[in-house]
């Protein structure tokens, strides 16, 4: 989910004066298989490269799968204790980004998604995230939906008129989570809107 994002911020955002920006993108990570990719550790890393002041977050997309939790096993998604591991380890990312430095941390929401089981989970995985935002005043959960969601059912949509253009412009991938480019061009420029100016 940031891969793209991050591309066009840093686009935009190198046209402001006095900030540096870094971006760090894994293709198929998240924090249910911190076995496979540990996105802890990553932050420690990047907060000691980079002293970040804001950090822009983008994860759950992937995490549509059962968790490792000791000592009692595997829990899976949609279960109470799913999410209560899930909230722990979304947390742990949130405390390591502030100890890091972090001032702000800008979490970004899932937006709707095309796949209902899919859909459902995303929204059960923003409230689990709104929630540990909601106990630390530096985060943020940024729901940006309105962006690329449908006006009148808020729901998922393939395309949506661009602001500056009035055309009808792809917003999301083919494969209905994802972002597309344009899609992540108005996600950027709606955070530097709101963050940055």
């Amino acid at each position: 989910m940031m891969r793209l994002p991050a591309r066009a911020l840093e686009r935009e955002l190198a046209k402001l004066p006095d900030v540096e920006v870094a971006s760090f993108a894994s293709i198929g990570t998240g924090l249910a298989r911190l076995d496979a990719f540990d996105w802890l550790a990553k932050i420690d890393e990047l907060c000691a490269a980079h002293a970040p002041r804001v950090a822009v977050v983008a994860l759950g997309a992937n995490d549509r799968q059962p968790m490792w939790v000791e000592p009692g096993g595997l829990v899976q998604p949609g279960t109470p204790e799913w999410d209560a591991e899930y909230a722990a380890r979304a947390g742990r990312a949130m405390d390591r980004l502030l100890a890091g430095g972090c001032e702000q941390i800008v979490w970004l929401q899932l937006p709707p998604m095309r796949e209902p089981v899919v859909a459902e989970f995303a929204r059960r995985l923003n409230a689990v995230v709104a929630a540990e935002a909601a106990a630390r005043p530096q985060v943020v959960a940024h729901d940006f939906s309105a962006l690329v969601a449908d006006r009148r059912t808020g729901g998922y949509v393939e395309r949506r008129m661009d602001p500056l253009t009035a055309a009808a412009i792809p917003v999301r991938d083919v494969d209905g989570i994802h972002l597309s480019p344009d899609g992540a061009r108005l996600l950027a420029a709606a955070l530097i809107e709101e963050y940055w100016k």
